[in-house]
């Protein structure tokens, strides 16, 4: 029996009850009018058959509590069969390898953003020392004699300006990795949300945090025994506060 044919039943008995009692009312109120015809046994009948659909209600009642219990098993054990199957269908090597991948692509674009701030910064740094110079050399020239020459540069931010062809500045490699994680979460206003959140905190925890919450990631993240010879101390004491120190034969082999 489920649960919604027993809370029928039950109801079914409730309304049986409630009916034979108002049978009893009705009988008893009769008798208190003078009405002679309602015998003893008519009342006494009456009240057994109340008193049975009083068991029957507590027959229901019983039945519904073991419908309900015997419904919520089922379910905790479909549950149960479903949180395992989730555990072993459960196939994270796409995702770790997308964000290898990522980690790829955000390193190649630190690379292509350090060179050109690189070369902005030269060439901001020269355009600085030359306009000293020019002052140096002619005071009444003005803050900015590289105008003459139709140019300006300055260190901070470095940027470099032609007139009549433009400016260039350098962007920080943090910056661009952020507007690319905006730009590819532009579409999800929650994960957007969770990603302000989520970079509040330290990075290198951070890191170490995520890798233990999706199975796999963190092996995956672990650098080899030569990269980490290869890092500089700095760089060894931020791998190891991620959780990415060098996995060891023995590790390799399990």
């Amino acid at each position: 029996m489920t649960p919604t044919e027993a809370r029928t039943a039950l109801d079914t008995a409730r309304t049986e009850a409630e009916q034979a009692h108002e049978v009893i009312d009705a009988l008893t109120e009769r008798v208190r009018e003078g009405d002679e015809q309602v015998t003893a046994e008519q009342i006494a009948g009456q009240r057994q058959l109340a008193e049975l659909a009083g068991l029957r209600v507590t027959a229901a009642e019983r039945k519904l509590k073991a419908a309900v219990a015997a419904d919520r098993d089922a379910r905790a054990k479909a549950v149960a069969t479903a949180a395992r199957d989730l555990l072993d269908e459960d196939d994270t090597a796409p995702l770790i390898d997308a964000v290898q991948a990522a980690v790829v692509a955000l390193e190649h674009l630190a690379d292509l953003a350090a060179a050109r701030t690189a070369r902005i910064h030269d060439a901001a740094r020269d355009a600085v020392a030359i306009n000293e110079e020019l002052r140096g050399a002619d005071p009444d020239a003005g803050a900015w004699p590289t105008d003459a020459y139709g140019f300006r540069g300055q260190t901070f931010p470095a940027s470099v300006m032609v007139r009549g062809e433009g400016r260039t500045a350098a962007v920080p490699p943090g910056r661009l990795a952020a507007v690319a994680l905006a730009l590819a979460l532009t579409g999800d206003r929650q994960m957007g949300a969770d990603a302000r959140e989520t970079l509040t905190a330290p990075t290198d925890l951070l890191v170490a945090r995520v890798a233990t919450e999706l199975p796999g990631l963190a092996a995956a993240l672990r650098v080899t025994a030569e990269e980490w010879q290869a890092a500089p101390q700095d760089t060894r004491y931020r791998l190891s506060q991620q959780g990415r120190g060098p996995l060891h034969q023995t590790e390799r082999a399990v």
